[in-house]
């Protein structure tokens, strides 16, 4: 990746980060888009990123593995009400939480449901949790699904990611 797509991401990335929104990072098959999206979020200061990757079929089950690894919460209760709140407590203790989800195309309705929910309840802790959704061009037709017409309309950029 050059220079210059490192720097247009970057720029992206602070106004994600600026107004606490939705960004939505295409890479083509050939790039590692979430290694490039770690790569311009550092230079950013002060941002704790989250980074959460889940095998297909990517359920919410899955998603909350994800997430108490990358939280460092230890192993999932097996209550899903358990593990959802030891998630939310967890990103509202830190300072400026950014999700990162990786293969977002691979998510399951539910899975992009509670990641759209999570961003909403960040607001009621004072701010909202910037989160970036990277996977392929095929990203934009899952977000299309009825059920996430929500999530999709509040994607603020869409940043397509060049080879």
């Amino acid at each position: 990746m050059s220079d210059e797509a490192l720097s247009a991401l970057a720029e992206t990335l602070g106004h994600i980060l600026e107004t606490r929104a939705l960004l939505c990072v295409i890479a083509p098959e050939n790039v590692q888009g979430e290694a490039v999206v770690k790569t311009a979020l550092s230079r950013r200061d002060g941002a704790d990123p989250v980074a959460v990757t889940t095998a297909p079929p990517g359920s919410l089950t899955a998603l909350l593995d994800a997430f108490h690894a990358a939280l460092h919460l230890g192993a999932r209760p097996r209550r899903m009400a358990d593990a959802q709140q030891a998630v939310e407590t967890e990103l509202a203790r830190r300072a400026w939480p950014v999700l990162l989800v990786h293969d977002a195309h691979q998510l399951r309705t539910e899975s992009l449901q509670y990641i759209y929910a999570l961003w909403n309840l960040s607001q009621e802790h004072g701010h909202r949790m910037p989160v970036v959704l990277v996977g392929p061009d095929r990203i934009r037709s899952v977000l299309r699904r009825p059920q996430l017409a929500s999530l999709e309309s509040c994607i603020f950029i869409w940043h397509r990611l060049t080879p």
